[in-house]
């Protein structure tokens, strides 16, 4: 490597080490700023350059990019999946100039897996934005296997892995499950084939096919859907079996094998519910708490949420007070083992874990509310994003209460508070709401894990656009739950214009919101949040220059006078 690229993995290294810190001293955040300030240059004034100047660059050159972007993306650490990519789309442009085939097929799959492990960020989102970005890669890892007819003219055996791998990996890729059968069943016949083994001799065929029975036992969900046809159902029987069965026979069995496969006779109709909840209870009750490894957190994490799923699924389960008393301990089970992960065990499959709690929590009565478990969440994983979002709930509690005191009604679009009548209360409860909305505005981006990355040099143009879908995000996870619905249209429209004219996602519609007012406070104070006291009035000028534009002017009029400004600025010396 070059010593500029040494010089940005030591930055983004420092960057990552302080990351896990709930709050940065003074010295952190400048320390933080300069290393983000030398990423920026680093890049700008070398790599960039020499990726415009590509295409005659030297077998070192090249060899050099591959090592830096080897070190960025370690598939566990994932210190910089955007760079990476952006590394390996340059590479591909240079080989197909050169039409070097073998290469091709190469970079084909390491821009399919960049692009995979950047899609980690959009768990638990739908939108039309997030199908074509599964399509994209879907069609990069499909082309790459496309190379297959032309397996037996290969004859680097290296460039046939990359074939059969990215084959495989088209399934990850689609939603669709029947399709994610289809193709694994083919590959499942490849790697099998002799006649492929024997053009390919040492290529590791066994993980191949173990990989792939893996791959096609995550289908299992298709099982209990009833419109497969018999091959299909064979398909995905017959992998499940090789994966999940060995396990059971053993006398210290994976948990992450062996309860697929309890789920997997549960989707056949082999095991009833009644058997199926008393084995999932015994491995959830049998791993310790403290147990943060990779079982650890399938059995204390995972499974927890995967039981609240079957209450949601068979209402009359919520009827039964044990199993409502045994989601409520699992849940805080679940809680205890994600607040004892520290700081340097944040993973890519560490960050998975927290996802699924965001998109498949299940509320119900007896059990703690999604909004307890989200705020201890946010308070334990979030960081600086936690610490902006304190700031931001402050300042709108500082801010509602000073717009109360000039229209006490100004809120009143809001049914369940203009319904109380007494002023004190209705105070109180104006404030404690504006502040949670502060706390929840950027809740979307706890599961896009975009926060260091945002610390460590500019968003690219295509991550500014997945960065752009945490309103989207935030707004169905809060929406979908009762403890957390009020707060859903500020996260949606909190980086909407006033005047509609800019901002996203242009489906929110200001008038449509009866929260629009909360909304157009969060915009103001969000935006005042991300600066520093020592440029605070060169924020509130930016805003004032933006009235009736980006923000309300009914809003900046007040913000505007000196003793709310300076009730504001006090924010930042407290938080």
């Amino acid at each position: 490597m070059l010593p500029y690229q040494e010089r940005y993995l030591k930055n983004v290294q420092e960057i990552a080490a302080l990351f896990g810190e709930l709050k940065h001293s003074p010295e952190q955040q400048l320390q933080i700023a300069q290393l983000r300030k030398e990423n920026n240059q680093l890049l700008n004034h070398n790599l960039f350059p020499a990726l415009d100047q590509l295409y005659n660059a030297s077998a070192e050159t090249i060899s050099g990019l591959e090592e830096f972007a080897g070190g960025l993306m370690d598939w566990s650490s994932n210190l910089d999946c955007g760079l990476y990519l952006t590394i390996h789309e340059a590479l591909l442009r240079l080989f197909r100039l050169r039409r070097d085939r073998n290469q091709v097929i190469k970079e084909l799959y390491m821009v399919g897996m960049g692009l995979y492990y950047q899609s980690r960020s959009l768990q638990g989102i739908s939108s039309a934005e997030v199908k074509a970005f599964h399509f994209r890669n879907e069609m990069v890892f499909t082309e790459a296997g496309s190379y297959l007819k032309f397996f037996e003219e290969i004859h680097d055996e290296e460039t046939r892995g990359y074939i059969i791998r990215s084959l495989a990996n088209i399934a990850i890729c689609s939603e669709d499950l029947r399709r994610r059968v289809a193709i694994s069943s083919r590959v499942l016949k490849i790697v099998q084939d002799d006649y492929y083994r024997s053009l390919a001799p040492s290529l590791p065929w066994d993980v191949f096919l173990r990989r792939t029975h893996q791959q096609m036992s995550s289908n299992r969900a298709v099982l209990s859907k009833g419109n497969l046809t018999a091959d299909e159902l064979a398909a995905v029987l017959e992998s499940c079996e090789e994966v999940f069965r060995p396990e059971e026979e053993t006398d210290t069995p994976n948990i992450r094998w062996l309860w697929p496969y309890y789920e997997m006779e549960y989707s056949c109709g082999f095991a009833d519910l009644s058997t199926t909840l008393k084995r999932m209870e015994r491995l959830i009750g049998a791993a310790s708490p403290e147990q943060t490894d990779y079982s650890g957190l399938y059995a204390n994490v995972q499974l927890p949420v995967y039981y609240g799923t079957l209450m949601r699924d068979n209402p009359a389960l919520q009827t039964k007070p044990e199993h409502v008393r045994f989601l409520a301990l699992a849940y805080g089970k679940m809680l205890h083992t994600l607040q004892n992960v520290h700081a340097e065990q944040f993973s890519d499959f560490f960050i998975y874990n927290i996802c699924l709690v965001i998109s498949d929590y299940y509320e119900m009565e007896g059990v703690p509310t999604y909004q307890e478990v989200t705020a201890q969440l946010m308070q334990q994983l979030g960081g600086p994003l936690y610490i902006r979002s304190l700031r931001t709930g402050t300042l709108m509690r500082v801010f509602s209460s000073a717009v109360f005191d000039r229209d006490p009604e100004f809120f009143d679009d809001i049914e369940w508070l203009q319904a109380i009548q007494n002023t004190s209360e209705k105070r109180r409860t104006l404030e404690d709401f504006a502040e949670q909305c502060g706390l929840y505005h950027d809740f979307g981006l706890i599961k896009m894990n975009f926060e260091r990355i945002c610390q460590t040099r500019d968003l690219f143009e295509n991550e500014q656009q997945l960065y752009e879908l945490h309103a989207i995000s935030g707004y169905d996870d809060l929406a979908a739950r009762a403890s957390t619905v009020r707060y859903a249209d500020i996260a949606l429209g909190h980086h909407r214009w006033y005047n509609g004219a800019g901002g996203y996602p242009k489906h929110y519609v200001r008038n449509n919101s009866p929260y629009r007012q909360m909304t157009d406070l969060c915009s103001i104070c969000s935006f005042l949040s991300e600066k520093d006291s020592a440029n605070f009035d060169d924020a509130v000028a930016e805003v004032l220059e933006l009235e009736g534009k980006r923000f309300s002017p009914l809003l900046t009029a007040i913000l505007a006078e000196p003793a709310v400004k300076e009730q504001l600025r006090e924010v930042f010396h407290t938080i």
